[in-house]
């Protein structure tokens, strides 16, 4: 409930300071259609984060912090931070999706690196082929 909650506001903060921005058509996109779009769609997944957890009956938690998923992710999102220029999108997306999937313990080695190949695909597809995004496929650290 409270992860839906937090969904919810940073989608408000994000509602509104896209609304700031022009707006625009689905064909003729503006430079705030696609902020306020995702932000209308987190705030909807936050509203059924809300309500499944008010409809579920509390779980007993023995109070332990998974200090490996909340490492593993943090460094991820690091990681993609620092390397996405100089390594560029396949690999960068290769490596933190591995090691978020290892945040979980149910995940081996092999699913893990069956994930970050999809993954890397898939964003290659949508991003680099679907959006043209100007992210390199392969860095300058390729020599590229």
């Amino acid at each position: 409930m409270f992860a839906g909650g937090t969904f919810i506001v940073i989608a408000s903060i994000f509602l509104i300071q896209g609304s700031r921005y022009e707006f625009g058509t689905a064909i003729q996109m503006g430079p705030g259609f696609f902020p306020v779009v995702l932000a209308a769609l987190l705030g909807v997944f936050g509203l059924f984060t809300v309500i499944g957890g008010l409809r579920k009956a509390p779980e007993a938690s023995d109070g332990t912090v998974s200090w490996r998923a909340l490492v593993l992710v943090c460094l991820a999102l690091a990681v993609f931070g620092a390397g996405a220029r100089p390594l560029g999108l396949i690999p960068v997306v290769l490596i933190c999706t591995f090691m978020t999937a290892l945040a979980s313990r149910k995940n081996s080695l092999l699913s893990a690196a069956v994930m970050a190949l999809v993954m890397a695909v898939l964003c290659y597809i949508i991003f680099k082929i679907g959006l043209a995004v100007a992210l390199p496929a392969f860095g300058p650290f390729f020599g590229r």
